[in-house]
């Protein structure tokens, strides 16, 4: 499932688009970007750079966070700063960075150039409850972020999905 996931997101970078990959949890999050950053033959020393000065004392989730970036991948989710966030979602509308892997942080309210969305899965981490099954309505949410009509005439939204059911 993984080996499809990366697949996906590298044939998107090979046919010059965009994708948001949306992931069930932080650590997944950022465990699927720097899978797919280290596939990946960008290189943006300066991006990487400013990820790192947003903070004043870069912390171990800061350098995971600049070592993507400077691979034009990137994680997303409610433990980054402010200006981290603004550097990702800048930096994506730019066409610097081409894949963000985020939780459902990046659902609505923004309009991204995203070609492509993956849902990786249906369920997310919920806190205390654990895992549970995602609304339809943020299914939507997140599935509605492809083929924003100021950036593209279409989108794919995909759903990789671990069995038949």
């Amino acid at each position: 499932m993984a080996d499809d996931l990366h697949r996906v997101a590298l044939e998107t970078i090979t046919i010059g688009k965009q994708a948001i990959i949306f992931l069930p949890s932080k650590s997944s999050a950022e465990k699927t970007a720097e899978e797919i950053a280290k596939k990946t033959a960008f290189f943006l020393p300066e991006l990487g750079q400013e990820i790192l000065t947003a903070v004043s004392t870069p912390t171990s989730q800061c350098r995971r966070l600049s070592h993507c970036v400077k691979k034009g991948i990137a994680f997303h989710h409610s433990g980054l700063t402010s200006k981290q966030k603004d550097t990702i979602e800048e930096s994506f509308k730019a066409g610097k960075i081409r894949i963000i892997c985020s939780t459902p942080t990046l659902a609505a309210g923004l309009s991204l150039p995203v070609f492509r969305v993956i849902i990786k899965s249906l369920k997310r981490y919920t806190g205390r409850w654990g895992m549970d099954w995602i609304p339809v309505l943020e299914y939507l949410q997140m599935a509605g972020r492809a083929g924003r009509p100021e950036y593209e005439s279409y989108g794919e939204a995909i759903t990789i999905a671990k069995s038949d059911a």
